[in-house]
């Protein structure tokens, strides 16, 4: 399937469950990056007690701001990283189903550090397992 292609399904899909968020900035496929899947440890109690495995897509506010930032990944990658551990110190566990929207809201302002013409991540899939 074409890279265009997936990532235009991917944002009718997120289209479907937040309308208003889709509004802010005008969709192009080209305004988009694609992560490279990250796993981020669970830990309880100074235990590794799972991991959560995400495949983010961020969302830019131009083509130019998207090319860009493919070449600036592992600064991507190092702040989502940060972001979803704190995120699974607090908030995840193996057991009970992820809360995406404040994984979002937890990793946008993280990655928007990075690049300010960040408009917001995309959480193309989030899943918790235990170890």
């Amino acid at each position: 399937m074409p890279r265009s292609t997936l990532f235009a399904m991917m944002a009718l899909a997120t289209a479907a469950v937040a309308p208003e968020a889709t509004q802010a900035v005008p969709f192009s496929p080209a305004n988009l990056v694609k992560l490279e899947q990250i796993d981020t440890p669970i830990v309880d109690a100074g235990r590794i007690d799972g991991v959560m495995h995400l495949q983010l897509v961020v969302e830019t506010g131009s083509a130019s701001t998207a090319n860009d930032l493919s070449q600036r990944m592992p600064e991507l990658r190092a702040a989502s990283l940060a972001a979803s551990i704190e995120f699974a110190r607090l908030r995840a566990s193996p057991f009970t189903a992820l809360d995406v929207s404040k994984l979002s809201q937890s990793l946008t302002p993280a990655l928007q550090r990075v690049d300010p013409d960040i408009s917001r991540v995309l959480i193309v899939r989030a899943t918790a397992f235990r170890s």
